[in-house]
């Protein structure tokens, strides 16, 4: 129980990232390449407090959490570049 409310910050970024992707996705004024640039970015925005919330509670160091915030973003753009050539429809 108590690893859980330790780690409730990176919970809720979770979570806020889903529902801003989910928000993102649903727009009508954005194009589908702002709407990716739009979900990579908000979850750079949502793991900085989140990995905060660990480097508070000595959880995590802060070099770790900066390295890890960073390649899971790298990774996340990757992820959504790679799917949106395979889906891309042709004209």
């Amino acid at each position: 129980m108590e690893g859980l409310a330790q780690i409730q910050g990176l919970l809720i970024g979770l979570i806020g990232w889903a529902a801003t992707a989910v928000l993102t996705l649903n727009s009508t004024k954005l194009t589908r390449a702002d709407q990716r640039a739009m979900i990579v970015f908000s979850w750079t925005l949502w793991m900085i407090p989140a990995l905060g919330a660990l480097v508070y509670h000595n959880l995590l160091a802060i070099n770790e959490a900066a390295f890890y915030c960073i390649g899971t973003t790298l990774l996340l753009g990757i992820a959504v570049s790679v799917s949106s050539i395979r889906w891309r429809t042709k004209p």
